[in-house]
């Protein structure tokens, strides 16, 4: 039993596979969405995406019993058994949460399913808040490898901006024939390249190599191996709205992944007058969040966290370990809480002082052979100034120890599959 709207799918996800009732009460009792608070909505109960994701719910099972009162502010879930199989039509996903967000809260229950999953979304592909369909193809498939689960398809017929989306994405996920192998990934590596993609929709394609040229313009200063593709849509391929975005992932020389993503913003300021972004902004920002994620270091990013979990404690009962960055998101230490509500497992969390004083060590070493090289090259005036400005950099850079999380999986098994 819980309250409140957060950790919706999470909570749906673990009710269907640990076989137990859900009951969520004060969804939004107050009438004010958390999402739309800063923007004067006042919304009360269930919304339509989350309505919408009940709906895929139903198409993926058999036998679930859903209650919900007048009001929309309490729901009452009963668990049934996982189908899957060929969804016919396509699932309407809105325009208030990216087709992501559904795609996401689907993986877990569609690899344990009776029969591999086909299921085509409409909506929006890009926006602001959730994952996008980019990310999902670049980051997420990869990392599902690591616990045994390859063939996953991803396709993007047409793209959805916001607010109008229009965009379509067929996705096929096989099943897991019996468990998901544990996983056992903490090396970080050091980054040795960046790709990334920018796309735009029914606008200039001026735009996209705009956006391209200011984050070269900022990752090339640590690394030349910078590649971003630019994608341009057009017609009915574009969807109802005009809008770009990039993606950027960061890959190690581990192998390990860490993304990012900023889209244009598509509001219109209180002052009523339509102030787009400058594409220059959208790209060097984008650089700049990429770095800060390298800076928390580990091997999966901010937007992977609650899911890399979720996987985590339906392994076989054997430990999985994965190293995390300097900080746990909140809706992180949210999923930690949930799985141990709904499996009874405690994960071990440890922060990892051993690699991080050695990682400051070398940054010491490092910074003192710098400091002796501009100390013979340039006059004392100067060499104060750029002991000053060294010593700034290395302090700006200096972060927390990353987190090892380790878990003993339940060693769940896909009891839904046909027996042939």
């Amino acid at each position: 039993r819980y309250e409140g709207c957060g950790q919706f799918r999470q909570r749906i996800c673990c009710s269907l596979l640990s076989g137990k009732t859900l009951i969520i009460t004060r969804i939004r009792e107050r009438g004010v969405d958390e999402n739309q608070a800063t923007s004067g909505g006042y919304l009360c109960g269930l919304q339509d995406f989350e309505a919408s994701f009940l709906r895929l719910i139903e198409k993926l099972t058999d036998g679930c019993v859903i209650e919900i009162n007048e009001t929309g502010t309490c729901l009452k879930f009963k668990p049934g058994l996982l189908i899957g199989g060929i969804i016919s039509g396509v699932h309407d996903c809105g325009t208030t949460r990216c087709i992501g967000w559904f795609i996401e809260g689907i993986i877990p229950l569609a690899i344990f399913c009776k029969t591999n999953v086909s299921v085509s979304f409409s909506g929006v592909t890009n926006d602001s808040l959730d994952i996008s369909v980019d990310i999902l193809r670049s980051v997420t498939l990869p990392l599902l490898q690591n616990f045994g689960i390859s063939g996953v398809n991803l396709k993007v017929a047409r793209r959805g901006c916001m607010p109008k989306g229009g965009g379509l994405v067929e996705l096929q996920v096989p099943i897991v024939r019996k468990f998901l192998q544990p996983v056992y990934i903490v090396d970080e590596g050091l980054i040795k390249r960046v790709r990334g993609v920018a796309f735009s929709s029914k606008i200039s394609p001026t735009t996209t190599n705009r956006v391209v040229h200011a984050c070269r313009g900022v990752l090339n200063r640590l690394l030349p191996d910078v590649h971003i593709e630019t994608d341009h849509f057009k017609g009915k391929e574009g969807g109802d709205s005009p809008g770009y975005s990039l993606s950027l992932v960061a890959e190690s020389t581990s192998g390990a992944l860490l993304s990012v993503e900023r889209n244009a913003s598509s509001g219109v300021p209180s002052g009523g007058a339509s102030q787009p972004e400058l594409p220059e902004d959208v790209g060097s920002e984008a650089a700049l969040q990429l770095l800060l994620e390298i800076q928390r270091g580990g091997v999966i990013d901010s937007t992977h966290q609650p899911l890399i979990l979720q996987l985590m404690v339906l392994t076989p009962e054997d430990v999985s370990k994965v190293r995390f960055g300097s900080e746990l998101t909140p809706q992180a230490i949210a999923t930690l809480r949930l799985i141990k509500d709904a499996f009874g497992v405690v994960f071990k969390i440890k922060p990892d002082l051993v690699l991080w004083q050695q990682q400051r060590s070398e940054q010491r070493q490092h910074q003192q052979k710098q400091e002796k090289e501009d100390s013979d090259s340039e006059s004392c005036v100067d060499d104060k100034a750029d002991e000053g400005t060294h010593r700034r950099g290395g302090n700006m850079f200096e972060r927390d120890p990353t987190i090892l999380l380790s878990c003993l999986g339940i060693g769940y098994s896909n009891i839904n599959r046909k027996v042939t």
